[in-house]
C-alpha cells in the first residue's frame, strides 16, 4: 500500500510538473521516471492509477492514440492569470526586489517546467520605486487587517540619522488613524 501511494503523489507530481496541453506524456515516459526514483510499477498500474487520481477530481486529459498520452487540463492559475499575477508583484512598490523575487518563484510552481519560461515577464519597474525593506509588506498586511476588522491603527512617524538609529519625528507624537481602504 505504501508504494501504491508514493506511486500515485509521484504520479501527480509529475503530471503537475512536467505535463501541459503542449507537453502530454505517456505511460512510457511515466514509468521511466518513476524507476528513476526506485518506484515500482508496470503499465497496467500505472493506467488504473491514472484513472484513480481522475475519479478523485484531478482534471487529467488523455489524448487517445496508439501510445495515449496524459496531461493536467485546469490547473489552480491559467498561465494568463499567472502573468498577470507576476506582472502585479513586479510592479508592487511595497514588495522588495527579494521578496518579488522568491513570490515570482512560488506563482512559477503552478505551472509545468515548459510554461514557467513564458513567465519570466520584462516588465520595466524602476528599482528605485521598490520597497528595500521587507518590513513594507508586512504593514500593508497589518492595515488590511485592520480594515477588515475595523480597527485604528497607531504609529509614529521616524527616520534614520547618520548613525543609522531611529530618529522620531514630531517629537515622537502617536498618531492614530481609522483606515477605511488601502490605494
Amino acid at each position: 500500500m505504501p508504494n501504491t501511494q508514493n506511486r500515485l503523489l509521484y504520479i501527480l507530481n509529475l503530471l503537475y510538473r512536467e505535463s501541459d496541453e503542449e507537453h502530454p506524456i505517456t505511460i512510457t515516459q511515466i514509468l521511466e521516471r518513476l524507476e528513476k526514483a526506485g518506484i515500482e510499477g508496470n503499465r497496467r498500474t500505472v493506467a488504473h492509477d491514472l484513472e484513480v487520481l481522475s475519479d478523485n477530481g484531478f482534471d487529467i486529459i488523455c489524448n487517445k492514440s496508439r501510445q495515449n498520452q496524459y496531461f493536467i487540463g485546469e490547473r489552480h492559475f491559467e498561465i494568463p492569470e499567472l502573468k498577470l499575477l507576476v506582472d502585479a508583484v513586479q510592479a508592487s512598490r511595497f514588495i522588495s526586489a527579494k521578496r518579488s523575487k522568491r513570490l515570482i518563484g512560488k506563482l512559477s510552481s503552478f505551472a509545468s517546467v515548459h510554461q514557467v519560461a513564458g513567465l519570466d515577464r520584462h516588465l520595466y519597474a524602476d528599482k528605485q520605486v521598490k520597497a528595500e525593506n521587507e518590513q513594507a509588506l508586512y504593514t500593508v498586511d497589518l492595515l488590511n487587517d485592520a480594515i477588515n476588522k475595523q480597527k485604528q491603527v497607531c504609529f509614529k512617524y521616524y527616520e534614520y540619522n547618520q548613525n543609522k538609529r531611529k530618529v522620531f519625528k514630531h517629537k515622537g507624537q502617536r498618531y492614530r488613524f481609522s483606515p477605511y481602504s488601502l490605494i
